[in-house]
């Protein structure tokens, strides 16, 4: 028997990883429409865009990587 391939479990984690950025900058969203604060303001200016353009990155990473391991690129 061969050993299990451990690619897709990287890919998992990533996109797991990926979700839960999106939910955090998504609380940080929310955060900031219950209740209208300058340190949440701050927070969502600084992490929301940050936390979101890493998810992004880490779903373009995985899509590419999925497509090379496919061959389709």
């Amino acid at each position: 028997m061969s050993a299990p391939n451990p690619a897709p479990q990287r890919t998992f984690s990533a996109l797991r990883l990926s979700i839960l950025l999106t939910g955090l900058a998504m609380i940080l969203a929310l955060a900031l429409l219950i209740k209208e604060t300058a340190y949440v303001f701050a927070g969502f200016m600084i992490l929301g865009p940050a936390l979101l353009g890493l998810a992004v990155v880490l779903l373009g990473w995985v899509i590419w990587s999925e497509l090379r391991a496919k061959q389709v690129l």
